[in-house]
């Protein structure tokens, strides 16, 4: 037995060195560099095409159905909230959920808005952020595992005053109150340095939170991409989980600044979308969500997953006791029957 000990004892000093190395290997920063900006760009590019969207129109309704569908292909529960826009329209909160593996109830939230300007395809208002999001589930589904639960929401009705997010405010209360910060995405993909808004004015004052802001800050440092604090005039959907009867949501809207062609414009169009700007903002945002949620590293992509869940069920539908239960029935009325008869 004395001579089996000293191999015994270096097996398990070589296994866990070899854990301990796995541990100390895995840097979050570089799964998060597999955010791919022209997987990103493509899907802008795609919302671009389907023209103004605003008001609850056929535009606005068709790119909420297909970020709901490409957020699908990655594991995530994804569903649609309504919104009601009065006057008989309507439009849709598009809300994709990676449940908390520890603190479910504990909420980090990624917002961007699925409308634009009536006059124009809105490609950096807010196509690229839509494209910046789907892209940036993807990396998560496929390479972490939070701890705590992230939504990532597109939120309609922004243009109107930030009705989507102040609809999803008033009907989720127990998510504003236990949500640890609140990013949204607004005027992306065309401009030099991610910018983090300290303060907006309009309809009335936003601050950002200090500590999130360093958080956002400091990934983007990391990340090696170049990040401004500074103020802007609006705060997009920060503004209902900022200005709420139930709770103040740490909040900061990110932004690329100075902008390469202004928001509010016909020539807001998608060629001016650039990817290097949209890789800037995305890998900074998604590198925060994984410290945020205290993320770890998934043993594979949720979509896989997902896809042995179903395959599980769809067997237990074969065995032998769903079978048995099967043929029981008709035998159980046909003695049934023979007994009436008698």
């Amino acid at each position: 037995m004395r001579r089996l000990l000293p191999p015994v004892v270096a097996v398990a000093v070589a296994l866990l060195a070899v854990v301990g190395a796995g541990t100390v290997a895995f840097n979050p920063a570089d799964k998060v560099r597999e955010f791919d900006p022209n997987r990103a760009l493509n899907f802008a590019k795609q919302v671009c095409k389907l023209g103004p969207r605003y008001g609850g129109n056929d535009a606005e309704l068709k790119a909420a159905d297909m970020m709901e569908r490409e957020l699908r292909k990655y594991g995530l529960n994804v569903w649609k909230e309504k919104v009601d826009l009065g006057g008989g329209k309507h439009t849709y909160n598009v809300i994709a959920e990676i449940k908390g593996t520890r603190e479910p109830d504990k909420y980090v939230i990624v917002g961007s808005h699925i409308d634009s300007p009536g006059f124009c395809e809105g490609a950096t208002d807010d196509a690229a952020a839509m494209g910046i999001q789907v892209e940036m589930a993807r990396v998560l589904a496929k390479n972490f595992r939070p701890k705590k639960t992230v939504l990532i929401i597109g939120f309609g009705g922004e243009e109107l005053w930030f009705k989507g997010s102040e609809a999803f405010v008033k009907k989720h209360p127990d998510i504003v109150k236990n949500c640890v910060a609140m990013i949204d995405l607004n005027c992306v993909g065309a401009g030099e340095n991610v910018f983090l808004t300290r303060r907006s004015a309009k309809p009335s004052p936003v601050e950002g939170d200090p500590n999130l802001i360093r958080t956002l800050e400091r990934c983007a440092r990391e990340l090696g991409h170049p990040v401004t604090v500074g103020d802007t005039t609006y705060p997009s959907d920060t503004y209902p989980f900022y200005h709420n009867k139930i709770r103040r949501v740490p909040v900061c809207q990110v932004m690329n600044q100075p902008f390469k062609v202004p928001p509010w414009s016909g020539s807001n169009t998608a060629d001016k979308l650039d990817p290097k700007d949209m890789e800037k903002t995305g890998e900074t945002v998604t590198l925060a969500v994984v410290k945020l949620s205290n993320a770890e590293p998934a043993a594979k992509p949720l979509w896989e997953e997902q896809r042995e869940r179903q395959r599980a069920q769809q067997r237990g539908w074969f065995t032998p006791v769903w079978w048995a239960v099967a043929l029981a029935g008709p035998l159980i009325l046909a003695i049934a029957r023979r007994g009436l008869a008698r």
